[in-house]
């Protein structure tokens, strides 16, 4: 009634294993592909951080700015119960799990039935979102960048600012440089902690005045697109990986001819 995988029965496990020297060259091949997506990473990190420096140094004119994120915002809502299917023509739906390093990452999102989901909770382009439930995950920002159709769960916020009030890129980034402050905001007991939504809308954030956000937002733009495409290319790059390593490691496909599709790649 309690099947195990015990040590006897890894022992005894038959693996069926190119030579040694085929193990190396496969290392060798994919592995390049590894070392593009680490570069990858490196260049959306800095870019990151070169506009959150941006971003902080345009603080430091005059006409800088304290707004309280309710004032200025279209939109300032928890997202919804999903009630998920498998059906790809379905919607997507993001978790706590899918923001991360203040970026969203689709691979852990589900689909859920979408007429279900009210216009309000639709994701729209620079939304900021916010995780709002426990510990560990609580206070994670992240902004939507992607052009998806798309909706978030009831333990995420969803910040959309007025673009009549404020620039909704220069919004966002002032919500990323205030995450460590967010993440100090929750209420609750360990294991049950709550960031309330009017708590966010109480948030206090530091803005260029407008002159500064209008200048701001192209550097900004062109940051966060240097981001998203490498990070896009990241991905592209490890589906070729988890492609190719069957194919090599079984012998159908040569590594020779894998060579030849990573430096095409790469």
């Amino acid at each position: 009634m309690q099947q195990h995988f015990n040590v006897a029965s890894a022992k005894r496990l038959a693996l069926n294993l190119p030579s040694l020297a085929e193990q190396r060259a496969i290392v060798e091949v994919l592995g390049a592909l590894d070392d593009k997506i680490t570069v990858n990473e490196r260049v959306a990190a800095t870019a990151r951080e070169l506009g959150l420096t941006s971003y902080s140094q345009s603080l430091h004119d005059d006409d800088s700015v304290e707004v309280v994120v309710e004032s200025v915002t279209a939109a300032l809502t928890r997202g919804v119960a999903p009630k998920y299917t498998d059906s790809s023509d379905e919607l997507t739906v993001l978790n706590q799990k899918c923001i991360r390093d203040g970026r969203v990452n689709l691979e852990p999102s589900r689909l859920t039935l979408r007429d279900k989901v009210k216009a309000p909770k639709m994701l729209q382009l620079n939304d900021v979102l916010v995780n709002s439930t426990g510990v560990g995950t609580l206070g994670r920002v992240a902004r939507w960048t992607f052009s998806l159709d798309a909706t978030v769960d009831s333990h995420i916020t969803i910040v959309r600012f007025n673009e009549d009030k404020v620039d909704p890129v220069c919004a966002g980034f002032a919500m990323l440089r205030a995450q460590p402050e967010i993440e100090a905001m929750g209420v609750g007991s360990t294991g049950q902690t709550e960031l309330r939504r009017s708590q966010v809308g109480e948030l206090k954030l530091t803005l260029p005045g407008l002159t500064g956000q209008k200048e701001l937002r192209p550097r900004l733009d062109a940051l966060e697109e240097r981001a998203d495409q490498a990070l896009r290319e990241s991905l592209a790059l490890a589906d070729l990986r988890d492609t190719l390593l069957p194919q090599v490691m079984s012998g159908r496909l040569r590594v020779r001819d894998a060579e030849r599709i990573v430096e095409e790649a790469v």
